[in-house]
């Protein structure tokens, strides 16, 4: 099946779940902000949303109430998340700050444009691994499945890998979403309150996840 032929489906199917599941975005958005607050305890709020997202794209649990699987899934992911958390804030930070300086010196002189391309592209491939890793988390607690950091990381790297072309996709959508919200802030802070964060995470979900039955 071609590339034409897949994508009809594919959004034909984000917004058929986001149809299904707009009460319950909206509540996950909101509590996934609540939870980041301390900065710290974001890698367990984003594990916990990212199992939410995960249900709603595979159409599982769709009987349960979402506040208590996000809370069980945040609290479940808690000290295994954690420092994944720490980590991607802190490896996002760097490279947008190295992006945005090589960016600026790139400006005044062509030199420095290939260091520019490489951060774009060292962000955009850290990215896409940490979405895989942070869906990869819920399904490991849940399966009770035990997996060494570093191997983690590299089941996260291959299924990036994997499905590269349709995770590239989900970061531009992301990123373009996110960049609007930011753009048009003040104005969009109702917004951002009500699903900016959680509409967003379901083009990665369903980017990283797939759709049964399709590549």
């Amino acid at each position: 099946m071609t590339d034409k032929q897949r994508t009809p489906g594919a959004a034909a199917r984000f917004f058929s779940v986001l149809n299904e599941n707009l009460w319950e975005l909206v509540q996950i958005n909101f509590f996934f902000l609540l939870t980041s607050v301390p900065i710290f305890t974001f890698g367990p709020s984003f594990a916990a949303l990212c199992a939410c997202l995960s249900d709603m794209v595979r159409r599982r649990r769709r009987d349960e109430p979402v506040l208590p699987r996000y809370f069980a899934a945040f609290r479940s992911c808690f000290l295994s998340a954690l420092p994944w958390g720490i980590l991607l804030l802190a490896g996002t930070a760097l490279l947008v700050f190295s992006l945005s300086w090589y960016g600026s010196l790139a400006m005044e002189n062509w030199f420095w444009v290939p260091f520019m391309a490489l951060s774009l592209l060292g962000l955009i491939f850290f990215l896409g691994i940490f979405f895989h890793l942070f869906f990869l988390l819920p399904e490991r607690k849940e399966t009770q499945t035990k997996e060494p950091a570093l191997s983690l990381l590299r089941t996260a790297a291959l299924r990036a890998l994997e499905r590269m072309k349709q995770t590239l996709a989900g970061l531009v959508i992301w990123s373009v979403l996110l960049v609007i919200q930011f753009l048009l802030f003040p104005a969009t802070v109702p917004l951002v309150l009500a699903l900016g964060l959680s509409v967003p995470g379901l083009v990665m979900a369903q980017a990283c996840l797939g759709i049964p039955g399709n590549a």
